[in-house]
């Protein structure tokens, strides 16, 4: 009894096709990703604040998160490729190491992984909408102290659910504040 090895399969023109233009798209996502930059990612420029940062990746993760479109196989990958940039450049050690020495600089440890969309529901500022109100990072917070000017600063958590509803609150006191104090 002998073995039979078959070397070429023929398939029809259409099946080959499809299978070629699989393997070529695959290919050039990879190519196109892999090289990325996070701020290009983002949709911010190297000069960009972390509010603004933060804020593009708060539009980003509306329409891109996984859970936000369950029909996409490839929803998985490029939220983690966003997700990864936020994480990166929202860090100020982490966004210095990044644009010295790119993602080879980065530790390997960081990132690629993801939350449902509850777990990003609150990890933004309250405020971030409000024109009138500032957020303020720590070089911000410094500035601001040292201005001279009054400023009613309300420290809270973002992911706080009180935190959340007592912002109506605060609010309200910010601008009666205001109006007392001229």
């Amino acid at each position: 009894m002998g073995c039979r090895v078959v070397f070429g399969v023929q398939r029809p023109l259409p099946v080959r096709l499809t299978l070629l233009s699989l393997v070529l798209v695959t290919l050039l996502v990879a190519v196109w990703t892999e090289g990325q930059d996070y701020y290009t990612l983002l949709g911010v420029n190297r000069e960009a604040t972390t509010r603004e940062i933060r804020q593009a990746f708060k539009k980003l993760a509306l329409t891109m998160h996984p859970d936000k479109n369950p029909g996409d196989p490839s929803a998985h990958e490029k939220f983690l490729q966003v997700n990864r940039a936020y994480e990166v450049l929202k860090d100020e050690d982490l966004r210095k190491k990044y644009d010295k020495y790119g993602e080879k600089g980065l530790d390997e440890q960081q990132g690629g992984r993801y939350e449902s969309w509850n777990f990003y529901r609150y990890d933004f500022g309250i405020y971030d909408d409000d024109l009138e109100i500032i957020t303020l990072d720590s070089g911000d917070f410094e500035a601001a102290v040292n201005s001279g000017e009054i400023w009613f600063i309300n420290f809270y958590f973002p992911r706080c659910s009180h935190c959340h509803q007592l912002a109506p609150a605060w609010r309200r006191m910010a601008r009666s504040l205001r109006s007392w104090l001229g």
